[in-house]
């Protein structure tokens, strides 16, 4: 497997991954409907935002995402997601660590985001902390639980927490 960049041309695709890969927890058909706009990746997304994708080390369909908002010193991770089928197979902890990588190499001190509460487990495991709560863009009322991790700097020392 590896990582590389997403192709404007993947970004119905990636929607799709996304909208799939939520439904592994089980939400109803309705629920997932209102995500839909908000687990959208548009081209304008890939040529805006870091957007990288694990494939296949032969290539062929993706196996799933992440974007990345890292233009300021605390980093935004907007999504991740693996294709169902793929969960548990280190797909998750790869991009996970290639956004991680990615956010501090640009200068971020740390890297937050909206956690869907099923995949704060996956989160907590790889060394990040619920700092509060955030309302779901989708779904009015409902809460998510709002994750960070601090990042390395570039000289490999841990940035101080604020």
């Amino acid at each position: 497997m590896r990582v590389r960049p997403a192709r404007a041309s993947e970004a119905a695709a990636l929607s799709q991954l996304a909208l799939d890969s939520k439904g592994v927890w089980g939400y109803e058909a309705a629920f997932l409907e209102r995500c839909r706009q908000e687990l959208a990746v548009t081209p304008a997304d890939i040529g805006r935002l870091v957007v990288e994708v694990a494939e296949p080390d032969a290539g062929g369909a993706p196996l799933g995402f992440y974007v990345l908002d890292a233009a300021d010193p605390g980093a935004r991770l907007d999504k991740l997601y693996v294709a169902p089928g793929w969960v548990r197979r280190g797909i998750g902890r790869a991009l996970w660590e290639a956004a991680r990588q990615r956010a501090a190499l640009a200068g971020a001190e740390s890297l937050t985001w909206d956690a869907d509460p099923h995949a704060v487990p996956f989160y907590r495991r790889m060394g990040a902390v619920q700092v509060g709560w955030a309302p779901s863009g989708s779904i009015p009322g409902r809460q998510l639980p709002l994750m960070r991790v601090t990042l390395p700097h570039p000289t490999g020392q841990e940035a101080s927490s604020s």
